[in-house]
């Protein structure tokens, strides 16, 4: 047996030597060095540790209290939280986090939390092995590097052992934690003490979950509202963090529904862009950026799966509203093929239907910025009795693209409703063109129908002038959807969205189809929901104005129409 340590101190000329004296003992060396390296990985898989999925660095980089982990089968999500939880649990940070690790994330030691789907499918075949340091977590032969030993190095484990470490009364993990490191101004930082992780599921009682305070939790699939937001509460007295990594339901009916709370509370708050949520990120993993994974792999995974189900287990994208009016609006950013003219699943390389490398990265969404003089802005109304009136303006480019470029919700009276459009004009240095107005709502009496007054005289009287809108809805939303098209031309869509109209944004993302019965199954139909169509009807009518810069231009003067 060779002493390694002997071998270290040989200089690199001396290496060079007796390697090219003896074959035989260079042999000997690498095979001796590639034992000692694979003990070491299974002693301490987490020095190891490499991000399978590039995205997944975000996971480990991000502060923010709530984090979103969104992602296909086997896109390395369950392995990129639970690495992150022994982290903070143990204050080991990996080699290959060293240089971009937040040091404020180490505070060990501290109360972790990983709630899983059940105890007896998930906890025990899945999630404890991936702790273990004496487990392996992959494919063939640890050799070959397809896979990990738990991420727990062996030396952190309470008592010295896994048995001694592991409550089972308790289903808690206990940790040791002795680390340190060296600041940016030299100085020495140490953690020590030892950490516990409890692991729990998401078929027990929600009284199992309250208790002390949490550093960490570590959501293993989506969990139920009343789970998730008691854990939420376990780590606000902390400021301790919370991370859900899952993929999203690909079957209709009850699942969905279930989902849709996550999508409303987290996921969108949390997606990247000027409206963010200052304390929520959301991370996609796509299962074909996995490194592990060959396109055999991927091809073998994705064989028999239907175009929702590809979207929901691949891309991680919801399809709770699958029957979206309008499911081409992107607000963050998706792939378009310009030969299949529709968009395509993935971000990089060719288009997966065609084969064609004729795409482009397209959004719906973009960043406020000044609009030029003389570019002509259309105001549309959609009054309600019992709720507030919303309200939009947008404003057609010569090249008659056209942006959203503010949104207002107002409520009261016709006079109070075109006072607040006249703060917000004067504020924003609007000024309309033209007015467009709800016709249906425009024709309906209120309390003042004794003096035979409709809505629409009502706010004439209030000096708020407006023409009646197109309520064509079939060829209202097929117009609709062909702006939001990318024009091949442009490379980009004719109607997009200032980031600074979020109730838009939501109704655009959330305004369905009537084509869910009871059951379960899919019955599509020729009705839209009435729930969140009152802004996405504001484009509808102003797209069916056909907006034209040249026409709109054409003196700058709004066409009033005659009373009568």
């Amino acid at each position: 047996m060779l002493d390694l340590a002997e071998l270290g101190a040989l200089s690199q000329d001396e290496l060079i030597a007796r390697a090219r004296a003896s074959p035989e003992w260079l042999r000997m060396v690498l095979l001796q060095t590639t034992r000692a390296v694979e003990d070491d990985r299974k002693n301490c898989q987490l020095a190891y540790y490499q991000v399978r999925n590039p995205d997944a660095l975000r996971v480990h980089t991000s502060t923010k209290r709530e984090i979103a982990v969104v992602g296909g089968n086997r896109s390395s999500k369950t392995d990129t939280m639970l690495a992150e939880v022994v982290i903070q649990a143990s204050g080991h940070i990996p080699l290959s986090l060293m240089s971009v690790y937040p040091r404020e994330k180490i505070r060990a030691p501290i109360r972790a939390r990983i709630v899983c789907n059940s105890l007896t499918d998930t906890l025990e075949p899945v999630i404890k092995p991936k702790l273990r340091p004496d487990q392996w977590n992959g494919v063939g032969d640890p050799a070959e590097g397809r896979g990990h030993w738990g991420w727990v190095p062996r030396h952190c484990l309470a008592g010295g052992s896994w048995e001694k470490a592991w409550s089972e009364r308790y289903r808690t993990l206990h940790i040791s934690v002795d680390s340190y490191w060296r600041g940016p101004d030299g100085q020495i930082n140490s953690v020590s003490g030892t950490s516990s992780i409890q692991l729990m599921s998401y078929d027990q009682d929600l009284s199992a979950f309250a208790g002390s305070s949490l550093h960490l939790v570590g959501h293993d699939e989506l969990p139920p509202p009343d789970i998730y937001r008691e854990n939420r509460l376990r780590t606000l007295d902390v400021r301790g963090q919370i991370i859900t990594a899952f993929t999203p339901p690909d079957e209709p009916g009850a699942a969905q529904a279930d989902a849709t709370w996550f999508f409303d509370e987290v996921y969108e708050p949390g997606l990247p862009g000027p409206d963010q949520h200052e304390n929520i990120e959301t991370v996609t993993l796509f299962t074909e950026r996995n490194t592990i994974l060959s396109p055999k792999d991927i091809e073998a995974i994705a064989s028999r799966m239907t175009d929702e189900q590809r979207a929901a287990r691949l891309y991680g994208r919801f399809i709770h509203l699958s029957g979206l009016v309008y499911p081409i609006f992107e607000r963050t950013h998706a792939t378009w093929c310009y030969r299949c003219q529709k968009r395509v699943l993935g971000l990089d390389g060719p288009c997966p239907a065609c084969h064609g490398d004729d795409t482009g990265a397209f959004t719906h969404v973009v960043s406020p910025f000044p609009i030029p003089a003389g570019w002509p802005v259309v105001m549309v109304i959609d009054p309600h009795p019992r709720k507030p009136d919303a309200i939009g303006w947008f404003v057609v480019t010569p090249s008659d693209d056209a942006i959203l470029i503010g949104e207002l919700e107002a409520q009261g009276t016709a006079h109070d409703v075109t006072r607040a459009i006249r703060e917000f004009e004067e504020a924003h240095q609007i000024r309309p063109v033209k007015r467009l107005m709800d016709p249906n709502i425009a024709t309906e009496t209120n309390d003042r129908m004794q003096r035979g007054w409709t809505i629409r005289k009502e706010y004439d009287a209030a000096g708020l002038r407006c023409d009646l809108a197109n309520d064509e809805i079939n060829a209202g939303i097929a117009q609709v959807d062909e702006f939001l098209r990318p024009d091949p031309r442009t490379r980009r869509p004719r109607l997009t969205f200032f980031s600074t109209c979020p109730r838009m944004i939501y109704g655009m993302t959330h305004w369905t189809w009537d084509e869910w019965v009871r059951g379960g199954d899919r019955e599509p139909k020729e009705k839209v929901r009435d729930r969140h169509k009152d802004f996405p009807d504001l484009v509808r009518y102003f797209v069916l104005d056909r907006p034209s810069f040249r026409g709109y231009t054409r003196g700058m003067v709004f066409q009033h129409r005659r009373r009568g």
